[in-house]
């Protein structure tokens, strides 16, 4: 018997191998994923359909079909979306979704992180910040940008393996402690 971690792995190497593993195609798939997984979850109509065993499957995968290409996406990525209807696992595309994305990571040496600075920053500075960010890990990092005022100043950097608190915030509250 398959567990449910060991699903969703399969499932997300499997997406993987559907692709041609260009780094365009990789994110286009994580877009398709998040979408699904987000009309699985917030439209009941949607839901239902794919849930209705009355529905043939052809119905099904026409509907999974139009947001494939939408995206641009080859038509391989078919049979896996198929196989995910057919074994009703859509409840898993939050899950398959976050190791497809750590896996598509490795597979890229890149990963995403979140730069919150506490104002509003030149490109320069945050260019400088990347360039530091990566020099000290060794790895490529796609940053999303947000501001955050509590910080005071400074910046901090979230990743899914560490966190880079450099922020005023961070330093007074070491001082606080001593």
């Amino acid at each position: 018997m398959t567990t449910k971690t060991e699903l969703v792995r399969k499932f997300a190497k499997i997406f993987i191998e559907r692709t041609s593993k260009s780094k365009e195609e990789l994110l286009k798939l994580s877009e398709l994923l998040e979408l699904l997984y987000t009309l699985y979850r917030s439209e009941r109509t949607f839901r239902g359909f794919i849930l209705n065993p009355t529905i043939p499957m052809e119905r099904k995968m026409a509907i999974l079909r139009a947001y494939r290409e939408r995206l641009g996406l080859p038509q391989s990525v078919d049979e896996a979306l198929s196989h995910l209807v057919e074994l009703n696992a859509l409840p898993l595309l939050g899950e398959i979704k976050r190791v497809y994305g750590h896996e598509v990571e490795k597979l890229l040496r890149v990963s995403k992180a979140l730069l919150i600075l506490a104002q509003k920053t030149d490109e320069e500075s945050i260019k400088s910040i990347e360039s530091a960010v990566k020099r000290i890990t060794g790895r490529d990092y796609e940053f999303e940008v947000s501001e955050d005022p509590s910080l005071i100043g400074g910046f901090l950097v979230r990743s899914s393996s560490f966190v880079l608190d450099a922020s005023v915030k961070r330093r007074l509250e070491g001082l606080l402690k001593v």
